[in-house]
């Protein structure tokens, strides 16, 4: 066998030469590639062989099947619109005659006198639009359709040798590029937050800003963004319309899809040099990087507590709020996220699907076994800065860390015992107890 790899078509299982352009299903950028592949035919196992290649070819035979399909529905519909109003043998002319107009109103002409006429310009003119054949887009310029029907191709020739990362605007990839790019000349006076882009500095000052005009009316939810609220009302509808095709997860956003996607692809590039921590993402990997900082510049306004990370104070801030939307109906408990709620309904259940390899042990929460993990590594990454103290997970040093302060939060009512960790509480309440356990 020679040294060289040879490339052949997952689809048509033609050899696929050097010259040629191919492109790997399984990744992150080709979902949409994968989804009409297997809207055509769902038949397909693409997982009997590891990272599975399509050809230039073959992508162009897709796109012209699916936009075949596209053509025929939206025929179908336009028939069934004019069914009943005119003959079928005139369905055709009467498409044909049909004309986008944003005003159809003509000219109108106001007399004056009898020697002049004037025209009224303050009346529209009839304006024709060029409509693309796959979706509603409309536009009067030709240049920006043509740019716009580049969105329903799978030909990306503008690609990053960077990482692999191909679109199909210019545009796009110069954006991109600069995510490669460690000058970031954007900088947040309040908290030394940077950025390649003035329009990400944006949307991040108003996370210190206190007007929060926008409000959910199901759980009381606040933002400064329009937008983010139309992302946040997501969580209150049953309706998950983007699916796994691999194992059926269902979700509401088509971007959380496209994450969950990364957890079928076993090969992780991104590690954490001080703790070894791995993931497919490069933004994951950022926000871990900061368990290991001792700056916390994001502050609780009700308490004084500081955080590393803006979603960590955004999930505290919960904490303050009276209402509880999210009730368990077998034992009363109630709580500011579903995610909590469903992470308590399991400590109804018997079951405990997570199990450990090494020994045995069995959780029922998949974090409750990645924690156990962390008892049969050696590795104590976490360190207390004040006395050396060596930890394997944060949220031990963390508790470690209270032993260092003055404030004891934790009283208890009978003696005025207090103390800074809350299962200390627990434990000298015991001593109140007739129960001798």
């Amino acid at each position: 066998m020679g040294e060289n790899t040879t490339n052949v078509c997952r689809i048509c299982l033609q050899v696929v030469i050097e010259s040629e352009q191919y492109y790997f299903l399984n990744n992150d950028n080709e979902l949409e590639l994968l989804s009409k592949l297997l809207e055509l035919l769902p038949e397909i196992d693409l997982d009997i062989t590891p990272n599975p290649i399509i050809c230039h070819r073959c992508i162009i035979t897709i796109e012209e099947i699916h936009k075949f399909k596209q053509l025929c529905l939206q025929t179908e519909t336009t028939v069934k619109h004019f069914q009943g109003l005119i003959s079928v043998n005139n369905v055709s002319t009467c498409i044909k005659k049909e004309i986008i107009k944003e005003e159809r109103e003509l000219l109108d002409l106001e007399i004056v006198n009898d020697d002049c006429l004037e025209i009224n310009t303050n009346v529209p003119i009839c304006i024709e639009k060029l409509r693309c054949d796959r979706c509603s887009f409309q536009s009067e310029d030709l240049s920006t359709l043509e740019r716009h029907m580049m969105t329903h191709s799978f030909i990306k020739q503008f690609v990053c040798y960077t990482c692999g990362f191909s679109t199909q605007h210019k545009s796009g990839l110069k954006l991109h590029m600069l995510t490669h790019s460690s000058v970031k000349p954007f900088a947040c006076g309040t908290c030394g937050f940077s950025t390649q882009r003035k329009s990400y500095l944006r949307s991040h000052m108003l996370s210190h800003s206190s007007a929060k005009p926008f409000a959910c009316e199901t759980c009381g939810f606040l933002t400064g963004r329009k937008q983010d609220l139309k992302a946040h009302m997501l969580i209150h509808s049953s309706v998950k319309a983007f699916v796994c095709q691999t194992c059926g997860f269902p979700t509401r956003r088509k971007h959380d899809l496209k994450v969950h996607m990364l957890t079928h692809i076993s090969v992780k590039t991104f590690f954490c040099e001080t703790c070894g921590f791995s993931t497919h993402r490069k933004a994951c990997l950022q926000s871990h990087v900061q368990v290991h900082s001792s700056v916390k510049p994001f502050i609780c306004e009700s308490c004084g507590f500081r955080f590393r990370r803006k979603g960590d104070l955004k999930v505290h801030m919960l904490t303050h709020r009276s209402v509880k939307p999210f009730a368990c109906e077998t034992c009363g408990f109630s709580t500011h996220q579903r995610a909590y709620l469903k992470s308590h309904l399991l400590t109804h259940s018997s079951a405990r699907p997570f199990v450990c390899e090494t020994c045995g042990f069995s959780a029922k929460h998949k974090w409750g076994l990645k924690s156990h993990m962390i008892t049969h590594n050696s590795a104590k990454p976490f360190v207390c800065e004040n006395c050396g103290y060596l930890a394997r997970r944060k949220c031990d040093l963390n508790v470690h860390m209270l032993s260092h302060s003055s404030i004891k939060q934790f009283v208890c009512k009978t003696c005025g015992f207090s103390t800074h960790n809350k299962s200390y509480l627990k434990r000298h309440m015991l001593t109140h107890s007739s129960v001798k356990l």
